[in-house]
């Protein structure tokens, strides 16, 4: 009795630490299917992981992938987490097919995955059109079972204005046995930005019990999510579709059963939250601010510098907070006004907040360098940050003050003074002065005068000319500058150029973090300035639908949707195994193909 006891200690010992260890696996949604039918391949891992490498697909079309999501929960003070990578692959021809391992580093090795055999045929019982015969079924079973099984999409808000916090939570409610759970379809939520709180990828089934009119229910948090509508109306709320598989009780046929008492029959059925329909409230027209940019919430702000006495060409930090409750991941770096005797390079941002059901909170800094050329007295002008007031329904404005600067004459040999950690953002002047050159002296003669010379009325003639042509040129910028919204447009492809010159900066210096920021900032500001549109207007949705109204080709419109795609997954997935030199490859490619 001892000998059994201690050996299923150690029996429940190792399967404990079997379950601690790290997993990368792979699963098929089905291993036989039909030529021309689409099927899925997602890999798992169940702790950190980086360097995926996903195996040759050489004898299936690749749809759609790498598609990932992330999961990350907190149980007891303890954080478990899970990173799936999917593919949507199409079988091109009969045959039995191997996919290879997958590879991904984790834990300071490296992990590998099955292979999957995949069996193609010309007519498969589980094919497409037996699969829509199947998924009919589950939701007539779903139909039949509702009072048993059924998900419930609930929002802690159905009135909200634009760029105002939404949460919408889907809950599974049954009072069957639950075997399993899978996503049916994924939520689509059009016309809003978006923030993943919660979601059923890579999470063991977490069960809590709740009455719910007069029943009892075994209840399971499927998904959790931020919504930030981009535009005013009626929105709907997309619903949640879940494959369950539950244990349905039935009258004992043997008589082990009738020991037992009785049996269970196992059924998939496919249950589905309804669409919730959520009123947009344009923000207000009358008294808004002219510098408003979208912030919505309650914030404070203010503006500081970390010296205000210095000598030409000698570095200084300008930094403005601003901290709060409300929208901070779609509030973006103001333009000050600057004096035109400051070189000042584009703003670090830090991101000093955390997100849940109530929002965004913290603060979001903006750290700008800047370098006076000159020496003088001067003045960076009050700055004023204006935002929407969700309770008070109405517009505030905060005002720093403006900061005055003393600049002393610099050292004429010292180019510049670095200060701070940013000195790396400092480019040092070029050599400013050249010496006078004492050999290969060009010599004229006495009485070869230039005045009266065919070279000086030549030189006289292009003056004029010139002079007409800077006339053409301004009458011409004047009309540009007359028109806002064409200069805006104009200037799109240079803007963009610029933040894509600041992220290969960013790329070279191992910055990852920050160039993914630049990298999607350089993006959704390119077709903002494009389509003449405020930065919280803009969406990935937005953006194809404005693509589709100008006609764009639909392989434009999938490139678009494919990099921001990889740039949002890259930029809020760190450990997503996307290289950072393509995606600035294709981000730059496409801004090219675009603008020609």
């Amino acid at each position: 009795m001892k000998k059994a006891f201690i050996t299923y200690i150690l029996l429940l010992a190792s399967v404990v630490c079997f379950a601690a260890a790290s997993e990368f696996t792979v699963k098929v949604s089905s291993s036989t299917v039909e030529v021309g039918q689409r099927f899925q391949i997602t890999f798992t891992i169940n702790a950190r992981g980086g360097n995926f490498s996903p195996p040759s697909f050489e004898n299936f079309r690749v749809v759609s992938g790498p598609n990932q999501s992330q999961s990350m929960q907190y149980i007891n003070g303890n954080m478990s987490q899970s990173t799936s990578i999917s593919y949507i692959l199409v079988a091109q021809e009969k045959g039995n097919y191997t996919i290879g391992p997958a590879s991904i580093s984790s834990d300071g090795t490296t992990k590998e995955t099955e292979p999957v055999e995949i069996k193609v045929v010309d007519q498969n019982p589980n094919g497409a059109a037996a699969q829509r015969n199947k998924n009919e079924q589950r939701k007539t079973e779903a139909e039949q079972l509702k009072e048993y099984v059924f998900v419930k999409a609930t929002v802690d808000k159905t009135k909200a204005y634009v760029g105002e916090k939404v949460a919408v939570t889907y809950k599974l409610y049954s009072r069957l046995n639950l075997s399993g759970l899978d996503l049916e379809a994924p939520t689509r939520f059009n016309g809003f930005w978006t923030q993943d709180l919660q979601t059923l990828y890579g999470r063991n089934i977490q069960k809590t019990r709740e009455n719910y009119q007069g029943q009892v229910y075994d209840v399971v948090e499927l998904q959790q999510t931020l919504l930030y509508p981009q535009r005013s109306g009626e929105l709907t709320i997309d619903a949640l579709s879940i494959l369950a598989k539950v244990q349905i009780p039935r009258r004992a046929r043997t008589y082990m059963e009738q020991f037992w008492g009785g049996g269970y029959d196992l059924k998939e059925v496919i249950a589905t939250s309804k669409p919730i329909k959520l009123e947009v409230i344009p923000l207000p027209n009358a008294g808004k601010p002219a510098n408003f940019s979208g912030a919505v919430g309650k914030f404070n702000m203010k503006m500081s510098a970390n010296k205000d006495s210095l000598t030409a060409n000698e570095s200084a930090n300008i930094k403005i907070e601003i901290k709060g409750n409300g929208n901070l991941p779609l509030i973006n770096a103001p333009n000050l006004n600057f004096p035109a005797d400051f070189e000042v390079y584009d703003p670090e941002t830090k991101n000093n907040f955390k997100t849940g059901y109530n929002g965004s909170t913290g603060s979001k800094t903006f750290d700008y360098l800047v370098i006076p050329r000159h020496s003088g007295e001067f003045d960076l002008d009050a700055y004023a940050f204006s935002y929407f007031d969700v309770n008070e329904k109405r517009y505030k404005t905060i005002t720093a003050d403006p900061i005055h600067f003393m600049v002393e004459k610099g050292d004429e040999e010292e180019n510049v003074t670095f200060v701070g950690r940013r000195k790396e953002d400092i480019e040092v002047l070029g050599t400013d002065i050249r010496f006078i050159h004492i050999n290969n002296l060009a010599l004229y003669k006495t009485n070869d005068y230039f005045f009266g010379s065919s070279l000086f009325y030549l030189i006289i003639a292009a003056i004029a000319l010139f002079a007409i042509l800077i006339v053409l040129i301004a009458k011409r910028n004047k009309s540009i500058l007359s028109d806002k919204s064409g200069l805006r447009k104009s200037r799109a492809s240079k803007i963009a150029k610029k933040r894509l010159a600041k992220a290969k900066k960013l790329l070279d210096t191992k910055e990852n973090a920050k160039f993914y920021e630049e990298i999607s900032t350089a993006l959704f500001g390119y077709f903002a300035d494009k389509f003449n549109l405020e930065v919280a207007e803009i969406s990935q949705e937005r953006i194809l639908d404005l693509l589709a109204e100008n006609g764009s080709s639909d392989d434009d419109k999938q490139n678009v949707k494919t990099i921001l795609d990889e740039t949002e997954m890259a930029r809020f997935a760190p450990k997503s195994g996307i290289n950072p030199s393509i995606l600035y490859d294709k981000a730059s490619s496409l801004i090219q193909n675009l603008e020609s």
